[in-house]
């Protein structure tokens, strides 16, 4: 069998859809990596905005787990979602500061109060995606396989990973102390979302891929910056096989179905 990696949406249902009617990602099983709502819809360079759609963005995902064993992991944004939903203020002042005001008002929720979000992610029509958060893993591996949505902490082995690392870490997980690759300290191909691979390599590629040296296992990055504001943010989806050998990659930037080798530069 071979997984199709699909790292963060960000409401973009649209671009979504295009990227599952490929038909090597309809003959594999996908990994979606999370991050399924928030988002901007300006882009830069672009005189038009991009559209906005959590609730169909989620619809599509929860068809896909419902319908195709597919797995979706947690994402740090829709932990923001969970968290709030439990009544904790926290969470929703970060959601608040990173796009949760226009995602509220795209769940038809109108007084954003942190009692009346709590209140309306407490019942119907919300209450349907709480649930569904609340139940998703934060990792999923196979035996060659390791996906997470942000990364892990290498100080600890995977069994004793924190909540909180594999939503949240970033440079630890990334880069040794001279900025060079981390060796991957595991036996695993390792496949993370949660930052945008134009904040750290804005070469046009949708994805990197990291290795310490040409033996080191790979680990792949493919945030490819959906509804990010980068001119070609997209969603990625990297396929592989069973056993970590690079199948496919596939890039949709602005509706459009890019071959994910090449890089993709807006003027």
């Amino acid at each position: 069998m071979n997984y199709t990696f699909i790292g963060d949406i960000h409401s973009a249902a649209d671009d979504l859809e295009i990227l599952l009617a490929d038909k090597v990602v309809q003959d594999s099983r996908i990994i979606f990596l999370g991050d399924y709502i928030d988002g901007t819809s300006t882009r830069e360079g672009a005189p038009n905005s991009d559209s906005l759609e959590p609730l169909k963005v989620l619809d599509i995902v929860m068809g896909r787990v419902h319908n195709h064993n597919d797995v979706a992991l947690l994402g740090n944004h829709d932990d923001f979602w969970l968290q709030t939903a439990q009544g904790d203020d926290l969470s929703y002042q970060t959601w608040r500061l990173n796009n949760g005001s226009t995602t509220w008002r795209q769940l038809g929720i109108h007084h954003t109060s942190l009692t009346a979000v709590i209140d309306a992610l407490n019942k119907p029509p919300l209450v349907h995606y709480s649930k569904f958060l609340a139940q998703l893993p934060l990792s999923w591996s196979n035996s060659h396989l390791l996906a997470v949505h942000a990364g892990i902490d290498w100080n600890f082995p995977l069994a004793q990973q924190v909540r909180d690392d594999l939503l949240w870490i970033r440079d630890e997980y990334y880069f040794e102390a001279n900025k060079s690759y981390h060796k991957n300290m595991t036996k695993h191909v390792i496949i993370t979302g949660h930052t945008p691979v134009q904040t750290i390599k804005n070469d046009g590629y949708g994805f990197i891929k990291m290795q310490s040296d040409s033996q080191d296992i790979p680990r792949y990055l493919i945030d490819s910056g959906s509804r990010s504001g980068a001119a070609n943010g997209g969603i990625f989806a990297l396929t592989l096989s069973e056993v970590g050998n690079p199948i496919s990659k596939k890039w949709v930037v602005n509706g459009h179905l890019l071959n994910g080798n090449l890089p993709y530069l807006c003027k």
